[in-house]
């Protein structure tokens, strides 16, 4: 009635004088501003309400891990700890191999290869479709690129070489795996976007079209692109900047094409998750497993490569690829510290730790042919 009220006395005042004019501008601006302020908590919590219908680990302003989580402890270290194997610095003296990847394999679905670009980016090409994870192809992990952690090995290719992606997975939204600059520039060869609760946000504000992603929250699954893909759990953080952590989901995935059982790790501390993981999913014919940048100041962050052995264990792993390092310094221990500590922690317990050159493609078929050491020597 008020509204119908002020267009009356609009249409009675058209040719009044300015002044009332000015006021009753400024009467239609108070309306505006009391609509605005009364709708405006029902945009901004259908998300929150979404979110907490789905997950439980969600109190309307942030997410939270399963068991208590230490963002950052005292440093009861000072130097290196001394449980770490390897000798060499945290950078590399020389550059890396690196291998160029082959995106011209089997086409019809009958095998299943793999690319490991180093960190944690990865293509998987399976059923005849490609997946990618994490994908991060910018020299920094920082919201700019004249500051922050600088790649110490490049990527084996460039964006403009690799193929049509079927799907993209996002494990969480740090730097080091969600880089916008490469979202932007691959964004027009991907069909599906896949990621946790809340990491959608930061796709659209990107530019990614709506309809292309799909958001998940932990243990729920999908049937996408002739895959069965679950959201997993994971202990770990989100955020972008100091005063945005856990407003978004992070999360572990496990990808199924019916031949295949494939677990990635994303980036977790170790939690009794990885057994519920195994006990609901496993076995897995390929574990990708974080097993990098760990330090004795977030334990409850990073796992210790033992511990990422153990989680590969835990899930049921036939095949584990160490990943999570080989790119950056996020870190105090020596470069290689990761790889050489969980080949160590295998043993000959019958699971079997693949360790690729960055860039190679490596087939499922001779899966056994890529234990190659081949970091050792390099210093």
């Amino acid at each position: 009635m008020q509204f119908q009220d002020s267009l009356e006395t609009w249409n009675n005042n058209k040719n009044s004088s300015p002044k009332k004019i000015c006021s009753l501008c400024q009467h239609w601006h108070r309306v505006f501003v009391l609509t605005l302020f009364l709708l405006l908590p029902c945009l901004v919590s259908a998300d929150e309400a979404d979110y907490a219908e789905r997950a439980s680990n969600y109190d309307g302003k942030i997410f939270h891990n399963e068991h208590d989580f230490v963002l950052l402890m005292k440093d009861i270290h000072k130097d290196i700890p001394p449980e770490v194997f390897s000798e060499k610095a945290v950078i590399p003296e020389s550059k890396l191999p690196l291998k160029r990847p082959d995106f011209t394999g089997d086409t019809t679905g009958g095998e299943l290869f793999f690319t490991w670009f180093g960190h944690s980016t990865l293509l998987i090409h399976m059923d005849g479709k490609n997946i990618l994870f994490d994908p991060v192809f910018s020299k920094r992990s920082s919201p700019v690129q004249f500051a922050g952690p600088k790649r110490f090995t490049p990527p084996p290719c460039s964006i403009a070489d690799l193929p049509e992606i079927d799907i993209l997975v996002i494990s969480h939204d740090h730097y080091d795996h969600l880089d916008k600059k490469t979202i932007k520039k691959l964004d027009s060869k991907v069909k599906k976007y896949v990621c946790p609760l809340g990491v959608e946000k930061r796709l659209k504000k990107f530019g990614v079209e709506t309809d292309k992603i799909i958001n998940m929250a932990w243990w729920e699954e999908i049937h996408i692109e002739g895959f069965d893909i679950a959201c997993t759990p994971a202990r770990h953080f989100s955020g972008r900047t100091l005063s945005d952590r856990f407003e978004t989901l992070w999360a572990s995935w496990v990808l199924s094409d019916g031949k295949y059982r494939i677990f990635e790790s994303g980036d977790s501390g170790w939690d009794d998750h990885f057994q519920r993981i195994g006990a609901k999913y496993g076995s897995f014919d390929l574990v990708f497993i974080e097993a990098g940048q760990y330090d004795t100041r977030w334990p409850s962050v990073h796992m210790k490569p033992e511990e990422s052995f153990d989680a590969a264990k835990a899930v049921g792993a036939k095949h584990v690829v160490p990943i999570h390092w080989g790119a950056f310094v996020l870190s105090r221990h020596p470069w290689d510290d990761s790889v050489q500590r969980v080949v160590k922690a295998a043993g000959g317990n019958g699971i079997k730790i693949i360790t690729p050159y960055i860039g190679e493609t490596v087939p499922f078929s001779n899966i056994l042919g890529y234990q190659n050491r081949w970091y050792e020597p390099i210093r």
